[in-house]
């Protein structure tokens, strides 16, 4: 009489249930929410990093002309002073964002001194020819063209420009220390507040740079001006230029003759 043999079910293969259609969807759909959620986190991080290293600012850069030679009983410095605009903006992701305060900072490593210079926005300032509010300009034609007449009427070639609303240096400093890749894990609030050709690595060498020249503690000078002033009852600002001579002298791009 033949046994009757005894079935075993493996534990290693899933039952087939009523349920197991449900379950793989179920799974997909987890998969594909964890998926889109990654995707998403990572395209708001390229986003963000976008501002460094921004292309417009970098245009911006290349559009000066450079600057010219002044005559006088001084010698220009044989250091290499590095010059940042600062553009402080309404609203950096505005189509026309509007100028509310502007700032040169000018380092010199070898000489180990630093100067943070106001740029007067409001003043009607004599560049190539023609008088500007630079506030002004800045809203008609934007940072391209501003970041030229800036340089022009300072007599400069500018060798970084941050836009935003928040005052870059303390921030800046803040990053001493960090990779380039922490610098928006470190504070994003900053790197979304602006605009600059500088990269996330040039911002964390030149963390390091401000900090050694004690930037944080600088006071901000004012630019030295020359020129006529309003006429009796005129509400319009000054059409002035910028005492390059003077300007130059201070912030030691100049050397006076003994």
């Amino acid at each position: 009489m033949a046994r009757k043999r005894e079935r075993f079910e493996r534990s290693d293969v899933p039952k087939d249930t009523k349920y197991r259609p449900l379950i793989g969807l179920a799974v997909l759909a987890i998969i594909g929410a964890v998926g889109f959620f990654f995707v998403r986190t990572l395209w708001g991080h390229v986003q963000i990093e976008s501002r460094m290293g921004d292309p417009m600012m970098v245009d911006a850069l290349d559009d000066q002309t450079g600057p010219t030679t002044l005559e006088g009983n001084f010698e220009y410095t044989e250091n290499d002073i590095e010059k940042i605009f600062f553009l402080q903006v309404d609203d950096v992701d505005a189509e026309r964002p509007k100028v509310v305060a502007a700032q040169l900072l000018l380092l010199d490593p070898t000489g180990g001194t630093a100067h943070l210079v106001d740029v007067p926005v409001n003043t009607l300032v004599n560049s190539e020819g023609s008088s500007y509010a630079f506030n002004e300009f800045f809203s008609s034609f934007g940072p391209e063209a501003s970041v030229r007449l800036l340089a022009t009427a300072y007599n400069i070639y500018a060798d970084h420009v941050i836009m935003g609303t928040i005052n870059p240096w303390d921030r800046i400093m803040g990053l001493d220390g960090v990779s380039s890749f922490e610098v928006v894990g470190k504070d994003e609030e900053f790197v979304r507040s602006m605009r600059t050709d500088l990269d996330a690595g040039d911002i964390v060498k030149h963390a390091a740079l401000l900090n050694t020249l004690g930037v944080g503690a600088l006071e901000v000078e004012t630019t030295p001006l020359v020129g006529g002033a309003p006429a009796e009852g005129e509400e319009a600002p000054a059409t002035v230029s910028i005492d390059l001579v003077p300007f130059g002298i201070q912030t030691g791009i100049l050397v006076p003759n003994e």
